[in-house]
């Protein structure tokens, strides 16, 4: 399945420039919160995956962070070969019916957009207070 580019949209400049800052200073701890909120949209996925046989659920995974420049990328994806399908639709065979798609990517990717600002702020906060910047 695709990749979807995620910003740390919904924070302010200020907190855009600390959350750069630390990433540079620890990096290891930054990376942790990357994997942390990867994670939530892992598991936010897998909730909204239909289960038939349970196969399309449980091959959601996390891949590894990648670093370019000031940016982190990482990827939740499933390799399953009917993925796009169920996400998108897809024509019957004879092409007659059109069965919708779930968007469980899209839905998790907006309910992870509604309280991401909030988690990042809580993590920005307590590290704060756990470290001397």
């Amino acid at each position: 399945m695709g990749s979807t580019d995620y910003s740390f949209d919904g924070l302010d400049e200020w907190e855009q420039a600390l959350s750069k800052a630390i990433a540079n200073e620890y990096p290891a701890e930054f990376e942790q919160m990357v994997l942390d909120v990867a994670a939530q949209l892992r598991n936010r996925v897998r909730e909204h995956t239909p289960v038939k046989t349970g196969t399309l659920r449980r091959e959601w995974y996390v891949g590894d962070i990648i670093k370019k420049g000031d940016e982190y990328y990482i990827e939740v994806y499933n390799n399953t070969e009917y993925v796009e399908h169920v996400e998108h639709g897809h024509r019957t065979p004879g092409g007659k019916n059109f069965v919708k798609g779930k968007h469980m990517m899209e839905v998790s990717m907006a309910e992870l957009n509604q309280v991401l600002p909030a988690y990042l702020r809580t993590w920005l906060n307590d590290f704060l207070n756990t470290h001397e910047i």
